[in-house]
């Protein structure tokens, strides 16, 4: 994952690592859509990538930790993001490395779930938003989740036998599993947010960009 998204940060496109100037309104439509609007305390910024979002949650909340997988994408964040309660710190990509048990009164992850190359590893994501999370505190959540049926079914075996053949035989970090990810069927996500300790405060869903999906946002606490 480091790697894929070193090799994106230093391309410098857009398409890979996102528009600034979008990421405040799309803060307020996840936060509006699950009827939300958190202020003060500590926010933990889950896969920050270029800062997109990072320079609207240091207006909202008194610190914001924003952690991400890639150093070059955290070097375009610190060079695009300056306001003085926000810290940027790198993660292993298995966990929430270096970020204490109950200490975020938020967690915001959008646009970050879709790009994880396995089953085990967002959930394991899931995990760790429970682990961090304060007794009180909720995390805002985007996820896409494909549908159930025969079709899409097949649809997911077929891709997971595909993208690391296409990963081989296209050697670009766009190809590779830690970019294109992987879909959780609805029922998997909801057994998972189970078995992490997670319970769902408010849900909504919309269009997604990806084949036989759909975008779950989702409003967190600790069970």
């Amino acid at each position: 994952m480091r790697r894929t998204w070193d090799e994106l940060a230093a391309a410098g496109d857009a398409v890979y690592v996102g528009d600034p100037a979008t990421g405040a309104s799309e803060l307020e439509g996840l936060l509006g859509r699950l009827g939300a609007d958190p202020r003060g305390g500590t926010c933990v910024e889950v896969g920050c990538g270029p800062g997109r979002m990072t320079g609207a949650l240091a207006t909202r909340f008194d610190r914001v930790l924003a952690v991400d997988v890639s150093a070059a994408m955290l070097d375009r964040a610190r060079a695009e993001v300056r306001p003085a309660n926000v810290e940027f710190r790198l993660v292993s990509g298995l966990r929430l490395d270096s970020v204490d048990d109950g200490s975020a009164d938020a967690i915001v992850c959008y646009l970050v779930l879709q790009h994880l190359p396995s089953r085990t590893a967002v959930l394991g994501y899931l995990r760790e938003f429970a682990r961090v999370l304060a007794p009180e505190g909720e995390a805002f959540v985007q996820v896409p989740v494909i549908a159930s049926g025969l079709r899409p079914r097949l649809w997911r075996v077929a891709r997971t036998v595909a993208v690391p053949l296409t990963a081989t035989l296209v050697r670009r970090p766009d190809t590779s599993a830690a970019f294109r990810g992987m879909r959780l069927m609805r029922s998997e996500l909801d057994a998972g947010l189970r078995d992490t300790g997670l319970r769902v405060v408010a849900r909504d869903e919309g269009p997604s960009a990806y084949r036989f999906c759909r975008d779950l946002f989702l409003r967190l606490r600790r069970a």
